[in-house]
């Protein structure tokens, strides 16, 4: 039997639709991610995580996402629910730096909530973990925040200011803000 092109109007009425879009991921300024390279064989995987200089060709971009940037604190942080949303919330004076540790996976939401960056009011959309293996730098007045995709969902994350009880530079912005309230959902293809 052989196959005919069909038209629009060859399909039923109710089922027509527009083509399928797939435009091109945004990019807010500033943000940055490095993917990382997984090195996995029969007895099970390795990942490099941080560098603080180059030894090698192999080791430049790693060093070099790192560079510059002076670590204050490091932080862990597990959510037991992927029917939940942690954040939305930015800083004025640190630059987060996320890794979603293997077994892991979540979505990440951005918005540029900076006044004179040229990509204000940008939002951006990062899935990670889950064999997506990938540092993503934070810079202040970016809003961030993720929703878990695995159940037990862990965050390595580094700051460049050690959090201050007495003086918190953290500002929170609502997780369900209409700029940002659709991109929670997961998408179904």
């Amino acid at each position: 039997m052989s196959h005919r092109e069909l038209r629009p109007e060859d399909i039923l009425a109710e089922h027509r639709g527009a083509p399928k879009s797939y435009p091109g991921a945004t990019s807010i300024d500033g943000v940055e991610a490095l993917r990382l390279k997984r090195l996995v064989d029969d007895r099970g995987l390795f990942l490099e995580i941080y560098r603080k200089g180059a030894s090698g060709a192999g080791s430049k971009e790693l060093a070099r996402f790192f560079d510059g940037i002076e670590v204050a604190q490091m932080n862990y942080s597990l959510v037991d629910l992927t029917s939940t949303v942690k954040g939305l919330h930015y800083h004025l004076k640190q630059t987060d730096i996320w890794f979603c540790p293997p077994h892991s996976k979540m979505k990440i939401v951005l918005w540029d909530l900076r006044a004179d960056s040229p990509t204000s009011g940008t939002t951006q959309v990062v899935v990670t973990g889950g064999g997506k293996d990938l540092w993503l730098k934070i810079p202040p007045g970016v809003a961030h925040g993720y929703r878990p995709l695995t159940d037990h969902c862990a965050l390595l994350y580094i700051v460049t200011r050690a959090f201050d009880l007495d003086d918190p530079d953290e500002y929170r912005v609502p997780w369900d803000h209409p700029a940002v309230r659709d991109l929670w959902n997961i998408e179904n293809s």
